[in-house]
């Protein structure tokens, strides 16, 4: 009786723990343990009599199962992973062996399937798979930002050489230069001194247009000089209208020898203070200056060809527009030529008939755009706008 007891204790423990099911030789189900009924959620009557698909997932191909029957049909033992939906479409995994029941003959009469249940290994075995596959794809992203850093490094270092390049040259040639223009205009003086005759005139004309070439290898030199100054100040947050008063104040000289200025609709002076004007942006203050600078300078460039000195002007405007810091240079010298204005920030494009080698608003253009602004050149009517915006701070 002992024995008996065990043997009864034994299946229940089988029934309750065992994930067993029994089919016929067609695939219907026929019996099922309880823990079959507790991972599929199907009582056992809603299993007994239907075919074992009903808990197959649509996940699984149609071969996997061909295969299988191809094995056990021959009498042999299946054993595979599989994936079965439960009553409340949720899905387990179970690793499943099938074992075909022979009659005294050895002719297959039914099919008992054992089954664990691997459904936690499944969705580690996923967790790892997308981890996997996620590292790889941060892997690829640093390495093509590794690339682009080396790239980029290798850039500033050629970048850095063409700088140091460049103030050599600038260095190299200055010296000669500065002897060079000195004597020279002692040299005028000389010619101006002679008698009038027609050499004296043809040595004046001679001297002009050498007078002239001095003066664009002076601006190549000093265009050069500015690709040399790679140097990068930290931002800070500062007064945009102070940016433009000191440009103005160092250019004071030659300025007020060529043109009023007036910002915004008040005439500069450097006697006076202007009423302040409370907007700031965060830049490098110095690289900012030399965009001023630059505009400045080919405005007045370009001013000197007007005759009239009254009718002459030069407005700068500082305004708050859409969040930003804008700058707005204006000038009646005629405009931009219009077949340039597209690309009047291309390197070596001027408009300049004695000017440089036509780089400065590339340099400007580039400056803005490290701090974060935009620069855009336009006319309006016969005046020649270059507008500038910087986000506020």
């Amino acid at each position: 009786m002992k024995q008996i007891e065990n043997l009864k204790d034994s299946l229940g423990l089988i029934d309750k723990y065992i994930i067993i099911s029994i089919t016929d030789r067609r695939g219907i189900i026929t019996d099922v343990s309880s823990a079959f009924c507790e991972i599929s959620g199907y009582s056992k009557d809603e299993l007994i009599g239907r075919p074992h698909n009903v808990v197959r997932h649509t996940d699984m191909p149609k071969s996997a199962f061909e295969k299988m029957w191809q094995t056990i049909l021959k009498g042999n033992v299946w054993s595979g992973e599989v994936k079965n939906t439960r009553k409340d479409g949720t899905f387990y995994w179970v690793k499943a062996k099938i074992e075909p029941n022979l009659d005294k003959q050895g002719d297959i009469i039914s099919f008992t399937s054992i089954r664990q249940d691997i459904t936690v290994e499944k969705e580690l075995e996923q967790i790892n798979h997308n981890l996997e596959e996620k590292v790889q794809q941060e892997v690829e992203k640093s390495t093509a930002q590794m690339k682009m850093i080396q790239k980029e490094q290798i850039k500033n270092i050629k970048m850095a050489s063409i700088g140091t390049l460049a103030a050599g040259i600038t260095h190299e040639i200055n010296t000669p230069l500065t002897y060079i223009k000195g004597n020279f205009e002692m040299l005028q003086y000389d010619i101006e001194d002679l008698p009038q005759s027609d050499t004296r005139t043809r040595m004046l004309e001679d001297s002009a247009k050498i007078s002239d070439g001095i003066k664009r290898v002076s601006n190549i030199v000093e265009s050069m000089r500015e690709v040399s100054q790679l140097q990068q100040e930290e931002k800070e947050r500062i007064n945009i209208l102070e940016t433009i008063l000191t440009v103005l104040r160092i250019g004071f000289n030659r300025t007020k020898q060529i043109t009023n200025v007036f910002i915004n609709g008040k005439p500069f002076s450097i006697e006076q203070d202007l009423e302040k004007i409370e907007l700031y942006s965060l830049i490098q203050k110095e690289r900012v200056e030399q965009v001023w600078l630059i505009i400045i300078n080919n405005a007045l460039d370009q001013l000197i060809n007007i005759k009239d000195y009254e009718k002459r002007y030069l407005n700068i405007d500082i305004l708050e527009k859409e969040g930003s810091v804008t700058v707005r240079f204006k000038d009646n010298a005629g405009g931009i030529d219009e077949s340039i204005i597209d690309k009047i920030f291309d390197p070596f494009v001027s408009e300049k008939k004695h000017g440089g080698i036509g780089i400065g608003l590339n340099i400007a253009q580039k400056i803005i755009k490290e701090q974060g602004g935009l620069i855009h050149a336009y006319n309006e009517g016969d005046n020649a706008v270059f507008e500038i915006s910087l986000k506020s701070a």
